[in-house]
């Protein structure tokens, strides 16, 4: 590693797009992924307003809630039978924790709406087994494995590529290590604006000019402290060709 890169401060900045780049990633299956946690909160959007209402629900919009969610629950389960299914494999057990967890917060609303109990100590029971519901269902969704792969993309197809970048990034759990040779700071607004803070973040770049690479990042690098594990990383050209990311 010494003799290829060079460390650049202890600062907290990323990079930037290209034209023809090898990424790691399985698209299909990272975008699925990213896809189908946006529609769960969709999905459970009526649950939230319900159970963030100022004034405790009534026994009645518990039973209304609980109807109204069967047409997007089943067509949201759909989605993730397809996630969960490899060719003819289909990853049984995580489908099962997951259909569990939606299809038991639907009927638990039912039993709520059927309960003489407190109103406040049913709002309160209910908030705590929403947030519990959507733990474990993202946790299964987690351990459905997604194998990245190489994948080599056509020149100047930019917005093609900034899609499939930002699918497979938006499901990086612990780290995302990037290079690019034209790494410029658009990379900040385009793909790390979501993303979690406490993520280990390496950027591997080359030196570059005002345009692009570690010349164009370094002063934005230098104010992104918001990242507790980052560090921009320049390297030589002759070893970095290819846009290549790992998360």
């Amino acid at each position: 590693m010494d003799r290829f890169f060079k460390w650049i401060l202890n600062s907290r900045a990323p990079v930037t797009r290209g034209v023809s780049e090898q990424t790691l990633m399985k698209v299909d299956s990272a975008a699925q992924r990213s896809t189908l946690i946006l529609q769960l909160g969709r999905v459970l959007a009526p649950v939230d307003a319900l159970a963030e209402k100022a004034q405790p629900p009534t026994n009645t919009e518990y039973q209304i809630v609980a109807a109204s969610l069967g047409p997007d629950m089943d067509r949201w389960m759909n989605e993730v039978c397809v996630f969960v299914t490899f060719g003819t494999a289909r990853f049984v057990d995580e489908y099962n924790e997951i259909a569990g967890e939606q299809y038991g917060l639907r009927n638990y609303l039912g039993i709520l709406a059927r309960k003489s109990s407190d109103p406040f100590d049913k709002q309160k029971e209910f908030r705590e087994r929403v947030a519990l519901v959507k733990k474990n269902t993202l946790n299964a969704i987690d351990r459905v494995p997604i194998n990245w792969a190489a994948e080599l993309h056509e020149a100047n197809t930019p917005f093609t590529v900034y899609l499939k970048i930002r699918d497979a990034i938006n499901t990086a759990k612990r780290c995302v290590h990037y290079f690019d040779r034209y790494l410029d700071s658009d990379f900040f607004h385009l793909y790390l604006r979501d993303l979690s803070r406490t993520l280990e973040l390496r950027l591997v770049t080359t030196k570059g000019k005002a345009t692009f690479g570690v010349a164009n990042v370094l002063p934005l690098s230098r104010v992104a402290g918001e990242f507790r594990n980052y560090q921009l990383i320049e390297c030589q050209p002759c070893h970095l060709h290819d846009r290549n990311s790992a998360c």
